[in-house]
């Protein structure tokens, strides 16, 4: 009976949603001066004191998810910008068509998020 409640009690945990972010992550990419290039920023600030992220390093890794085997790019460094917590890399993309942008942060904190690029 005990094991019983054991792992129904292991099962709950389980199966409880995970716990949120400990940091807020906006990404916009925008055209640079050739078609198929985007300049990306990557604005990293604490979700509790809203504080900017600084000392992270981020990484910019855009696939290609339609095509055989994901097509990538190699991965681009977005530095350190001007403004605490902005991060800002060039992605320079192949073909036209939907891209994923993998944002991969490391550092104090770690994480990793999305944003679609979709060039025509």
């Amino acid at each position: 009976m005990r094991a019983a409640l054991l792992g129904l009690g292991l099962l709950a945990v389980g199966c409880s949603p995970p716990a949120p972010q400990a940091v807020a992550v906006d990404v916009s990419c925008v055209p640079e001066s050739r078609p198929l290039r985007r300049l990306c920023t990557v604005r990293i600030t604490d979700r509790q004191t809203g504080a900017a992220v600084r000392g992270a390093t981020v990484t910019l890794h855009a696939d290609m998810p339609s095509m055989p085997m994901a097509h990538s790019v190699p991965p681009a460094p977005a530095a350190p910008g001007a403004e605490p917590g902005v991060y800002r890399g060039v992605v320079e993309l192949e073909m036209r068509g939907r891209w994923v942008v993998a944002v991969r942060i490391a550092g104090p904190v770690n994480d990793q998020v999305t944003h679609t690029i979709d060039i025509e």
